[in-house]
C-alpha cells in the first residue's frame, strides 16, 4: 500500500480497450459462423418434432375413431377422445400402447431378424414394465420405448387397417 503512494498503479483502461479490440472481432467471427447453424439446427429439430407429433395425433385419432378394439385400446382412446391434441397430453398411454404393439410385432421371426437391436430394446423395456411394482412405475418404464424408436432399425407402428376388428 505504501508503495502505491510513491509509484501509483498504472491504469488498466488501455489493457481493457486492447482486450475489447482483439476479443470483439474474434467473438463476432465465431458468432457469425456458429449462430446460423445453431439456429437452423434448433428450428429443424422443432419442425421434425412438430411433424412427428402431428402424425401421432392423426394415428391416434384414426385408431380411436375407426379401429378401436375396447380391450386393447381402452386406456389410450379414453385419453385421445377427451383431448384436442393427444400427442402431447396422452403421451404416457400412447407409449405404453405402442410398446405393446411393437412387442407383439417383434414376436415374428422375420421382423426380429430384420430389426434385432430395436426388438431387443423393446423386449428389455417390456420386461422392465412387467417387473414394475405399481402402475406409475410401469408407466415411467414404458416411456423408455421412445429411445428404442430412435434406433436405426426401428419400424413404424402397424397400419390402421391391420388393427381394425376382423382384419
Amino acid at each position: 500500500m505504501l508503495a502505491d503512494l510513491d509509484d501509483p498503479p498504472r491504469s488498466r483502461t488501455r489493457d481493457l480497450l486492447l482486450g475489447v479490440l482483439v476479443g470483439l472481432p474474434v467473438v463476432a467471427l465465431l458468432a457469425w459462423f456458429l449462430l446460423p447453424g445453431l439456429a437452423g439446427m434448433i428450428q429443424g429439430n422443432a419442425v421434425s418434432y412438430d411433424q412427428r407429433l402431428r402424425a401421432e395425433d392423426a394415428y391416434m385419432q384414426t385408431l380411436c375413431t375407426q379401429a378401436m378394439v375396447l380391450p386393447r385400446d381402452e386406456e389410450l382412446c379414453e385419453c385421445v377422445l377427451a383431448i384436442e391434441v393427444p400427442s402431447l397430453d396422452c403421451r404416457d398411454p400412447f407409449l405404453a400402447w405402442s410398446l405393446a404393439r411393437h412387442h407383439t410385432t417383434c414376436t415374428d421371426v422375420a421382423t426380429r431378424r430384420a430389426s434385432l437391436t430395436f426388438c431387443s430394446c423393446v423386449d428389455a423395456v417390456q420386461e422392465r414394465v412387467d417387473k414394475a411394482a405399481d402402475p406409475q412405475a410401469a408407466r415411467v418404464e414404458a416411456q423408455r420405448v421412445g429411445k428404442c424408436l430412435e434406433l436405426p432399425d426401428a419400424f413404424p407402428l402397424p397400419q390402421i387397417e391391420t388393427l381394425m376388428p376382423g382384419a
